[in-house]
């Protein structure tokens, strides 16, 4: 396993502990990927947190007994 963290930092170095083995470079591809899941992990957390704040209105109308408010 790879930690990410190092190859963000210095993926030349990366890249030359493949070479040692015979491997082809992969700092690239790797990097792409992860910007694509950083991308994925960041519009999964704002969603989460719109459903939430919706959630929390939901409550909040329930709570008073505003159920055409809740159930819209």
């Amino acid at each position: 396993m790879f930690d990410i963290k190092l190859i963000r930092d210095d993926p030349a170095a990366f890249d030359a502990a493949l070479a040692r083995r015979f491997m082809e470079p992969q700092s690239s591809r790797i990097l792409e990927l992860d910007a694509k899941r950083r991308e994925v992990v960041a519009a999964m957390q704002d969603a989460q947190s719109r459903r939430n704040a919706a959630s929390k209105q939901i409550g909040a109308a329930k709570g008073k007994g505003d159920d055409e408010t809740a159930n819209a």
